[in-house]
């Protein structure tokens, strides 16, 4: 006998992650889904024994979606909590780095989430109020995060958490326009990177009217350890993107220069010293995007 639909999904995996799926813009989710959906359940009880069930479904129905809202909301506020933690812990280990990476996604995952289901959220209260003629009241929590009323205590309140919040990401933030360095672990030439540092900084300076902040996969030998040095000796901000070999095997050196372009500052430049693997790596895809490269070779 043949395998059936259900059984051929569960034994091939033909199955698509709900994280991997888009979420419906704002008009689908309230105009599509949840409106068609009181619409389908109103329409089926009215002029009907069951019409005077439509008053408390359809209640039940709104508060369904601001259930799941206040819940989104929570798991949101605990993966945020543990971002923050984890930044404020992060000692440059792959173990760290990794729970950072992931945390991250879930917070942005979450948030998505969240703002769908505010969408919904209120979009099923005013569905509710239209047919029945009554404000509607949530069983627990606001009408809606992004339209609640506050009281003055709470805006208040609500304004030192985000001057706080802003406060506490200044400690985080760096002046300046990435310079992303990559090159041979096996440099010993320290006078000539230093040079081309240095005259680097001074065309960011002098051209592009900003200091620079040094981009580097913080390896412990070659360019990127003499490129530290450096930027300490030159009190330059240094931003390190080391490969998480635990989590990408063998592309973990590409992945962490893939970072580098995802950060929200474009590059201001790139310099290798050498041809190893990575080093041009970074510098083709740097060429791709329209972003100037030094390329410096090995002196014979």
């Amino acid at each position: 006998m043949g395998l059936d639909t259900y059984e051929m999904i569960e034994m091939f995996g033909l199955t698509e992650r709900a994280d991997d799926l888009p979420i419906p813009n704002d008009d689908v989710l309230r105009d599509e889904i949840v409106r068609e959906a009181f619409e389908a359940l109103v329409g089926g009880l009215s002029r009907t024994g069951l019409h005077g069930e439509i008053e408390p479904l359809a209640h039940g129905f709104a508060s369904l979606f601001h259930r799941r809202r206040l819940a989104t909301s929570g798991a949101l506020t605990k993966v945020t909590d543990t971002l923050k933690g984890l930044i404020r812990a992060a000692d440059g280990s792959e173990v760290i780095e990794t729970e950072i990476e992931e945390a991250q996604r879930q917070a942005d995952r979450l948030r998505d989430l969240l703002d769908g289901l505010e969408v919904m959220a209120e979009a099923s209260a005013r569905c509710y109020e239209v047919e029945t003629g009554r404000a509607y009241m949530p069983p627990s929590g606001g009408r809606t995060g992004r339209m609640a009323s506050l009281t003055g205590a709470v805006f208040e309140a609500r304004a030192w958490l985000e001057a706080d919040e802003r406060a506490e990401a200044a400690r985080f933030r760096i002046e300046g326009l990435p310079l992303a360095v990559a090159g041979e672990r096996d440099w010993i030439d320290h006078a000539r990177v230093w040079d081309i540092l240095d005259r680097t900084r001074v065309r960011f300076q002098q051209g592009l009217g900003s200091d620079l902040v040094l981009y580097h996969k913080g390896d412990r030998k070659g360019v990127d350890a003499i490129a530290a040095a450096w930027a300490r000796s030159r009190a330059v901000a240094q931003v390190t993107f080391q490969p998480n070999w635990r989590a990408f095997g063998k592309r973990a050196g590409f992945r962490a220069i893939d970072q580098m372009f995802e950060t929200p500052k474009r590059l201001g430049g790139v310099v290798i010293f050498g041809s190893t693997g990575i080093a041009l790596n970074l510098a083709e895809k740097a060429e791709a995007k329209g972003i100037r490269v030094l390329r410096v070779g090995t002196r014979a």
